[in-house]
């Protein structure tokens, strides 16, 4: 209450009587005119809001189910194919029933949805169908017919080929994604996106593979979808003005966008896909790094989200719907809308109210006027009298022809004036009587001017000083405003690191400048110092005015500067020490990964802390031998580099299989192939890996082939026991086996057949519940004599 009063006591001296009296009746009419005009602007907001949800569910529901109808039409051909050749209405030998059975089946799906039907058997032979990019339907052959080439022939009326268009380059379905991965799974399923064989598009397989009745694979039948649809129907998807819409693998990966930009980039003739967050467009891009920043991993979003966040400076309404076809295919739908495109309406609306506030205004403001002139005019009248008595002129009578309060009070004025007279003539005689107080008064107060003035020289002094050591610090420092950063000193340092001179810097923000690579990390600096206090070492990067980035190390706290709060910041430059870093870890990650090539990870641990014998015992493993039968011969007649890329080709398969099984390589020794299960899985494991490992193996041999065009084919033993691993020696560590067990299974291999996989007694116990297994016979074993073995056939149903 008592400021309350102060505040009023001091209106006379900071305005008029006329603005006390038309002031508040203005600021009512304009308070009551944007109240509501705010409350409009709000409720606009809240209805722009729901529409925007709306909006967003209704595209995205649209797109989840335009992506349903899309991959349900591979599902039902292959679906379809399956069935006609497993009920005996097609004839996978008969190429040219297959390609009639394409050929009529192109018409039960828009070509847009389904590009390719194809089929691939375990022989390596392949014919497909296939729409391409120049909007024509070709045949494609590969396979003993083609000399194992891609052949692509023009199609007649009936399906049949015709013309040979084209003779690509070599091919075999079974080692292509979409048959091993149907091959692997069992069932139908999608292949991870891919590039297409012949032309430069994304595509996804459905692949189902065939299997006969007595479980032998016959096959796979292929449905290929190409991505470039989804990315047209995207652009045919309106969302408001400007919104957008796209499609986001897990992993971060494009899938198709509502832009006329590809979801990959052709370098140096190498399809590479992209990254959302590397899209051209500026609100595809940012969302996607949003979407990034707050989860962290898209994995995270297992159902759906509606988000808002801010770019540059606007509002951004966005949705996220995952979407997932089987086990294997996991999307996230994404819709995003400018709040800007639904308010521009709404801010005209706005413009027009504060238009007709303004207008009440001024009409307030001239009434106002007009009313204040009559009530002033004979105050200020007393106002004047005031002022001459102020001045000495006792003697002036305020005269106002009118009855009311303010002749009262003229009446009372003269009545003050006349007694203030009087009391004039007595503070003349008490002034007189003061002036020799005020010059006593006087000489003491100039005293104290004099020390005064002596302490500010002190204090200048020192300011110097302190200004000095500023400009000719090594260190860049600035002093900069707390609120918007905006540069009050810098010193040279600063100037040669950022490339701007003094005037280009003093009184300028450093966010206009870019100087901040991410002006968040202008937003955090800020946050931490009002929120934690002073800042030591902290990493963020500065770019200078030649668009150079730099590695930079900030120490920051809020001083005051007369009055005011600013930042006092040393900025450590420190690009080259981290990029040594970098480097330096860089080729330790190298050494560490060529290491652990070479050697297991346990093993490779134990030789860098300095043990030079590293050996342990395992009670239950399965080794495995394989050798190719006959290899020595053909040694002798292809050239050594042939025989070696040979042998690379081969073995190269073999340990794809063994990482495939979690089955560790030891060695290669010439043609033959050592591997081991157990020493790193379970017992209950291990067998089953060697066995199916084995079993893959027998698979791909036939593949590769002689000179003459024979087969290879491989004896394989197995054995299951005790073993010891470990390295020995100080030069050229090698991983290897010892024991009874390993010496075993070598005679495995050695004493069995071509094309079979030989097992022990102690394999066969663990094998015989899942997998077919028939008895050799007893065999002499050198060193072991009589032992009783078998063949593994097979896996079980």
């Amino acid at each position: 209450m008592n400021a309350l009063k102060r505040q009023l006591a001091q209106m006379p001296r900071r305005a008029s009587l006329r603005s006390i009296l038309v002031v508040p009746f203005v600021l009512q009419i304009f308070a009551a005119v944007g109240m509501t005009g705010w409350l409009s602007l709000r409720n606009g907001q809240q209805a722009v809001n729901e529409v925007t949800a709306q909006l967003r569910q209704e595209v995205s529901l649209r797109i989840y189910q335009q992506l349903k109808v899309y991959l349900a039409a591979p599902r039902a051909i292959a679906q379809i194919d399956i069935d006609a050749i497993q009920l005996g209405q097609l004839d996978i030998e008969d190429t040219g029933s297959l390609t009639r059975q394409f050929w009529r089946q192109r018409h039960l799906f828009d070509s847009i949805t389904v590009s390719a039907i194809y089929f691939g058997t375990e022989a390596g032979e392949f014919i497909g169908l296939g729409f391409q990019d120049d909007q024509t339907w070709q045949i494609g052959r590969a396979g003993q017919s083609t000399g194992n080439r891609f052949y692509s022939y023009a199609v007649d009326g009936r399906g049949n080929p015709a013309t040979l268009l084209e003779q690509g380059q070599a091919y075999d379905p079974r080692i292509r994604p979409w048959y091993e991965d149907a091959v692997k799974v069992g069932a139908a399923t999608w292949s991870p996106i891919y590039v297409d064989f012949k032309d430069p598009r994304l595509k996804v397989t459905l692949a189902q593979p065939l299997y006969a009745e007595d479980g032998r694979l016959r096959g796979v039948v292929g449905v290929d979808f190409v991505l470039s649809h989804i990315r047209e129907f995207l652009q045919q998807v309106k969302i408001g003005r400007s919104g957008q819409t796209f499609i986001v693998e897990r992993s971060g990966f494009l899938v198709a966008t509502s832009t006329q930009q590809q979801p990959f980039k052709i370098s140096q003739g190498e399809v590479k896909r992209i990254m959302a967050e590397d899209v051209e467009q500026p609100l595809i891009r940012e969302t996607a790094q949003y979407l990034s920043e707050r989860f962290e991993d898209l994995y995270r979003i297992q159902n759906v989200q509606q988000l808002e966040f801010k770019l540059y400076g606007e509002r951004q309404f966005l949705q996220v719907v995952p979407f997932s076809d089987g086990r294997n295919l996991d999307w996230l739908i994404v819709v995003v809308v400018p709040e800007a495109d639904f308010m521009e309406r709404i801010h005209r609306h706005t413009y027009t109210t504060i238009q007709l506030c303004l207008l009440a205004l001024a009409i307030a403001i001239a009434i106002g006027l007009l009313t204040s002139r009559w009530i002033a005019q004979p105050i200020l009248q007393l106002n004047e009298a005031s002022r001459a008595i102020a001045s000495g002129d006792f003697d002036r009578i305020v005269r106002i022809r009118r009855v009311d309060e303010l002749a009262t009070l003229a009446y009372s004025f003269n009545q003050m004036s006349i007694q203030l007279k009087a009391s004039h003539e007595q503070l003349a005689d008490y002034s007189r009587s003061l002036e020799q107080k005020v010059d006593e008064r006087t000489q003491a107060l100039q005293q104290e001017i004099v020390e005064r003035t002596a302490a500010e020289v002190a204090l200048r002094l020192s300011q110097e000083k302190f200004y000095t050591a500023f400009r000719s610090s090594p260190d860049p420092i600035t002093i900069s405003t707390l609120a918007e950063g905006r540069y009050i000193e810098v010193n040279d340092s600063f100037l040669k690191l950022s490339g701007y001179t003094l005037k280009e810097t003093i009184g300028h923000i450093s966010l206009d400048l870019g100087i901040w690579v991410r002006p968040q990390d202008r937003d955090r600096v800020l946050q931490t110092l009002q929120s934690r206090g002073p800042i030591r070492n902290q990493e963020y990067e500065f770019r200078n005015r030649w668009g150079e980035i730099r590695t930079m190390l900030l120490s920051a706290e809020i001083v005051d500067l007369d009055g005011q709060p600013c930042i006092l910041a040393i900025h450590n430059d420190i690009t080259e020490r981290k990029q040594a870093t970098l480097a330096l870890q860089a080729e330790q990650e190298k050494s560490e990964r060529l290491l652990h090539n070479i050697l297991p990870q346990t093993i490779a641990n134990q030789l860098k802390e300095g043990q030079t014998t590293v050996a342990e015992q395992f009670e239950a493993v399965t080794i495995l031998f394989a050798d190719i039968v006959d290899f020595t011969a053909l040694a002798t007649q292809l050239p050594p580099t042939e025989l070696v890329d040979l042998l690379n080709q081969i073995f190269s398969t073999f340990d794809r299989i063994a990482e495939r099984h979690g089955v560790e390589k030891i060695k290669t020794v010439g043609d033959a192939y050592m591997a081991v299960a157990g020493l790193s899985m379970t017992a209950r494991d291990r067998t089953s890996a060697i066995a199916e490992m084995a079993l893959d193996m027998q698979t791909v041999i036939p593949r590769f082939q002689r000179t003459n065009g024979d087969s290879f084919q491989l004896r394989i033993g197995i054995n299951t026991g005790t073993v010891v691993a470990g390295v020995i020696g100080i030069r050229k560590f090698a991983y290897d086996l010892w024991g009874d067990t390993v010496n075993v299974a070598s005679r495995m291999e050695t004493q069995g057949q071509a094309g079979k996989i030989q097992v022990t007694a102690p394999t066969y116990e663990c094998l015989k519940e899942h997998y077919h297994l028939e008895e050799r016979g007893t065999i002499s074993i050198k060193g072991k004599g009589n032992m009783k073995t078998y063949w593994l056939l097979g896996r079980k149903r």
